[in-house]
């Protein structure tokens, strides 16, 4: 639900689509409750405010009409009741004048006047609430305003500025801030007399109205029109368009405002000396005295730093003499190789030029006291495809970015050089074909600009050049990380690639290392250019990688079934590229567990493909032998990969169940009681009751020993046989727990949880839990998730009515590849079919679909499925009259599933 209020009222909900409020005072109310979103207004004084001459004869009883009202059309959970009034339940983000006052607040203008739509809060103007809220946000506009000014007054201003400032003074004479803007446009258009005039019209103005004189900020934009010489920027022409560090060049320009060095760092080709250049155009309105680039790649040692800055100045003076009363910025370029010399003398400087500021660029930081950093990290991929395309285009007219170039731009670490250099190659290469290719990009990207500086030609060239930066132990401990795939914690650097917390820090600070939340990790692409250096021991690195992470699976699996259970999960999240790579048969078995408990078992399957062990062999080909023989062993992950591999087989279940349950762990009696409900409940009939008395033992030996994860399985299972047997309520408040221990919630609980709200009747909630399972099954690409699905969707619809749509997510349910779905889903899916068919008017191809359900569901050895699509042929007999076929159907699920659904009994049959 998103209102805006910036202008007339406009209400959308959750997809977009208008939201038509009828009535003016609904409107009212509503925009009354928008002016205190998220805090409570009470009843006296919203009757005040909406009925401000004479009230209702029971305003109380009008008021809660109107909230009715208005919550019928936006949504009841919109607006929350309490004792003592109303309040509009909001996120922030979802109410325009939230958004606009933030976006103010955080100095972001244009975002903020993006949303000005007209008068605020009209549709209520001449109403007596509102004159102080619509004052408030006029005030926030005028502040965006000036701010948005003062960003186009940085970026050197725009021929019709002057014209709009103008106006501006002239509706709002008295606003001090305006005349400043005024002053400094004039100044920044060469109108040096016209700023001057136009600061003694201010003057009189404040004198005559205020009795008060310029304030600070006037007379700083006076101060400047006073000496505003007339300014050429010596910055170099740029010959392409820049593209992708928008965000980055307003907060330098905004860190500049604020800080007297700022440093650019990044890894080479980042991108810091063109952000440079495009940050010091924006200021030169705001550098009354000039900017001067000075670029270093060129300067060979540190007493020839201000050499290159005196010529830079056009002379031949000490460089702090000649700017220690200037205004201005200085640009140091490509620091890096002289950064001790560098920070010695921008300190200096700066101490002796108090009005002047410094944007340096470098690898590393100067570390100058007041240095103010901002490192450039890689583009996000839809800024780094921005790029390639701007950059392919010049080579390939009309090229149009695919899926191609997200994968160039993502194996190239999102750096913009390289991206650069990739889409130069487009000239001979197609977007495919390069994508292709990028397993060695540096010798792909061996061709650059022939007039390019000689370290950023190619690819290698840039790399080369932060190489040759680095002392020996540097570089040793670089080509050491690249046996590490997707970063490594300190602990395991210093395991196994013997290297120290300090010198890993300098390989940060050098932009070679990125460092997030304390895992360290190379970009691929200096990954990929460190294993190509010499080093004698890798091999050993490489072994010691290998033993280091199968330490720490084998660690960890054992962990993952106790109250330590969340934190080894993300520890082991977080290392699975470690693992990958590092993969042995007995890291395999290590690491199995953990697939089973996220439920990534199509992972684990094709993990196995090259690993020779049983476990390997159990999922890829369960032969019943094989079975036989992991059931016997004591590993959780071969008693689950006996359970997974035929999971009908009683005997080897009960087996396993028998053995565990007189284990001391009490973990492993926990799943003695898990496989016994599953055992009763699932592949016999009758045995519902005895498996909830399993299940529910199940559910406190997960408890007791601490596995949330293991806990949602019987607590998941024990909601599906109270559902069967009509407690309603019990299955919501079993199914409501297991969500909560299940960190990643499934498809399947989601599902089946919206099932239960839309047994209660609250098909609202029953379709937030189906778009949120969508959700997860297209985020795991899993076709039988997506089934279940629509499976459920086509349900809620038939009892909405739309049975248009119902039909077609049945038919997207029945289009699963059979090899895709087991025998008891498909039994489901056509059984719901028939309910549909049912209400269409087709009742004898809904009986044909009944009895393909249930002879499926009775092929599965499936007892619940099988006893609930006995129900609902039950219904279908009953529907057609046949009473005696439904009480026998009824009969007949009942012994499969052990327990009888009295209500369901009582709707089929007509009888109570």
């Amino acid at each position: 639900m998103r209102i805006r209020v910036l202008g007339r009222l406009e209400v959308s909900g959750p997809d977009g689509a208008p939201v038509h409020l009828g009535g003016a005072m609904l409107r009212a109310l509503l925009i009354r409750l928008v002016v205190d979103t998220g805090r409570v207004v009470t009843t006296d004084r919203l009757i005040t405010d909406l009925w401000p001459g004479t009230a209702p004869a029971d305003p109380s009883a009008a008021l809660h009409s109107l909230v009715s009202r208005l919550r019928r059309a936006v949504g009841h959970r919109t607006i929350t009741s309490y004792p003592t009034g109303y309040r509009l339940d909001l996120p922030p983000e979802d109410v325009d004048t939230e958004v606009f006052a933030r976006a103010v607040v955080e100095g972001r203008p244009r975002e903020a006047l993006a949303l000005w739509r007209g008068t605020p809060l009209a549709d209520v103007a001449d109403a007596g609430f509102a004159r102080a809220p619509v004052a408030r946000l006029v005030e926030l506009r005028l502040s965006a305003v000036e701010a948005r000014i003062d960003l186009d007054l940085a970026a050197g201003g725009t021929p019709d500025l002057v014209a709009e400032i103008e106006e501006l003074v002239a509706a709002a004479p008295l606003r001090e801030g305006l005349h400043a803007r005024l002053v400094r446009a004039l100044c920044a258009r060469g109108r040096q007399a016209e700023a001057l005039a136009a600061h003694e019209r201010a003057r009189a103005v404040l004198a005559e109205e205020l009795g008060a004189d310029p304030g600070p900020e006037l007379r700083e934009a006076h101060r400047q029109a006073l000496r505003a010489p007339v300014r050429r920027s010596p910055l170099p022409a740029r010959l392409t368009s820049f593209v992708g560090r928008e965000r980055e060049l307003d907060e330098v320009v905004r860190a500049l405002a604020g800080a007297r060095l700022v440093t650019l760092t990044g890894t080479g080709g980042a991108g810091k000396t063109r952000l440079a250049v495009e940050a010091a155009e924006r200021l030169l309105a705001t550098a009354p005295d000039g900017v001067w680039p000075v670029d270093l790649s060129t300067v060979t040692a540190g007493d020839g730093i201000g050499s290159a800055v005196r010529t830079a100045l056009g002379t031949t003076d000490d460089p702090a003499d000649v700017l220690a009363d200037r205004d201005g910025l200085l640009l140091l370029d490509n620091c890096e190789h002289l950064v001790d010399a560098v920070a010695v003398f921008a300190a200096d400087l700066l101490a002796r030029c108090p009005r002047l500021r410094v944007l340096a660029t470098s690898r590393e930081p100067l570390g100058v006291t007041g240095e103010v950093l901002r490192p450039l990290d890689p583009l996000p991929e839809a800024q780094a495809v921005a790029l390639f395309t701007d950059r392919a285009r010049a080579v390939r007219p009309g090229f149009a970015p695919d899926d191609s170039t997200a994968r160039v731009c993502r194996a190239l670490d999102g750096i913009p050089l390289a991206i650069e250099l990739a889409a130069a190659r487009l000239r001979s290469l197609t977007p495919a074909q390069l994508a292709r290719r990028l397993g060695d990009r540096l010798g792909l990207l061996d061709r650059g600009v022939r007039a390019a500086p000689a370290r950023h030609r190619t690819l290698r060239a840039v790399l080369d050049w932060s190489w040759d930066l680095l002392d020996e132990d540097e570089r040793g401990l670089l080509a050491r990380l690249s046996v590490f795939a997707g970063g490594a914690t300190a602990d395991a650097v210093e395991q196994v690639a013997g290297g120290s917390l300090d010198r890993l820090a300098s390989l940060v600070d050098k932009s070679l290392v990125v460092e997030v939340d304390e895992r360290y990790r190379l970009l691929e692409t200096v990954r990929e250019y460190a294993a190509a250096q010499p080093v004698d021991d890798l091999a050993e690195v490489r072994a010691r990688h290998a033993a280091h992470y199968t330490g720490l699976a084998e660690r960890a699996e054992p962990r993952l079934r106790g109250p330590e259970q969340s934190v080894w999960l993300d520890r082991l999240t977080a290392e699975g590229a470690n693992l990958d790579l590092a993969m042995s048969p007995r890291l395999f078995a290590a690491r199995l567990w953990y697939w089973l408990v996220r439920t990534r078992l199509a992972e684990a399957r094709s993990r196995a493909a090259g690993i020779d062990s049983d476990l390997a062999r159990g999922l890829l080909d369960p032969t019943a032998e094989l079975l036989d023989r992991l059931a016997t062993r004591d590993e959780p992950a071969a008693l689950a990969v006996a359970v997974l591999g035929d999971h009908t087989h009683r005997a080897r279940l009960t087996g396993i169940a028998d053995r565990l349950a007189g284990a001391d762990d009490p973990w492993r009696r926990a799943v003695a009681e898990l496989l016994r409900g599953y055992a009763a409940a699932e592949i016999g009939d009758g045995g519902a009751a005895r498996a909830e008395r399993h299940y529910t033992a199940a559910a406190r030996g997960f408890r007791d020993a601490g596995d949330h994860l293991g806990l949602a399985y019987p607590l998941m299972f024990l909601s599906a046989l109270q559902a069967g047997r009509g407690a309603t309520a019990e299955a919501q408040r079993s199914l409501s727990e297991a969500m909560r221990h299940a960190p990643a919630v499934p498809v399947l609980m989601l599902v089946q949880s919206a099932a239960l709200w839309a047994r209660t009747g609250d098909l609202d909630r029953a379709r937030l839990d189906l778009e949120r399972a969508e959700r997860a099954a297209a985020r795991e690409d899993d076709p039988l998730a997506l089934a279940r699905v629509r499976n459920g969707l086509a349900e809620l619809a038939r009892l909405n009515g739309d049975t248009a749509t119902a039909l077609e997510q049945h038919r997207g349910a029945l289009a699963l590849d059979p090899a895709a779905a087991t025998t008891q889903f498909r039994a489901v899916v056509h059984s719901n079919y028939a309910k549909t068919l049912a209400v269409v008017g087709e009742p004898d191809l809904a009986g044909e679909h009944h009895r393909l359900a249930v002879e499926l569901a009775r092929r599965s050895h499936d007892g619940p499925a099988l006893a609930s699509v006995l129900e609902d042929q039950a219904a279908w007999c009953a529907a057609r009259g046949d009473r005696a076929a439904a009480i026998a159907l009824l009969e007949r699920a009942g012994r499969v599933r052990g327990t009888d659904n009295p209500d369901l009994r009582a709707a089929v049959t007509g009888s109570r």
